[in-house]
């Protein structure tokens, strides 16, 4: 009897909740789903294609020229750095950390509305440390891309989480 009271007060709570149109907070990037977005910018293909990828995988439509699209977004730049951080006794690095960058604009596109604004120059940054064996640079150098890779879709959810709020 105590197991089916629980069950029917948690299956009560469900239903009032869903009742009054609560849901879960999403993991970002939402309402893209098709809105026509371009991609524009002096950036690199690889770049471009994974933005692109990420756009899809939300729901937008990604089209070649702006005139098509509702909004552009503009890429000014997109780098990486790596500083050390930590030595050890002989004065070789023992911690680096890199550092990853997207300067942005959101554009209105000719699908866009007269009353849609365009948005100030942004940036976003991730970092993230990492320790260096100075007598393995295989692994280092293996580390240092993968970790370089993360820290590059870390700043990509960034981005679309800060232009899915302007939708």
């Amino acid at each position: 009897m105590r197991v089916f009271a629980r069950a029917l007060l948690v299956a009560g709570l469900a239903l009032g909740v869903a009742a009054c149109g609560w849901q879960l907070r999403g993991a970002g990037g939402g309402g893209f789903e098709g809105v026509p977005v371009a991609i524009g910018g002096s950036i690199d293909n690889r770049f471009s294609n994974r933005l692109a990828e990420r756009l899809r995988n939300l729901g937008a439509t990604v089209v070649e020229q702006p005139a098509d699209a509702r909004i552009v977004i503009d890429i000014r730049d997109a780098s990486s750095r790596r500083r050390t951080v930590a030595t050890d006794a002989d004065g070789f690095a023992s911690e680096y950390e890199l550092r990853y960058r997207i300067r942005f604009r959101v554009q209105a596109g000719g699908e866009a509305g007269p009353e849609a604004p365009d948005s100030a120059r942004q940036t976003v940054r991730t970092s993230a440390s990492y320790s260096a064996d100075p007598d393995n640079l295989q692994s280092r150098d293996a580390e240092e891309a993968d970790l370089r890779r993360d820290l590059r879709d870390d700043a990509l959810q960034l981005l679309l989480s800060r232009v899915g709020r302007r939708l």
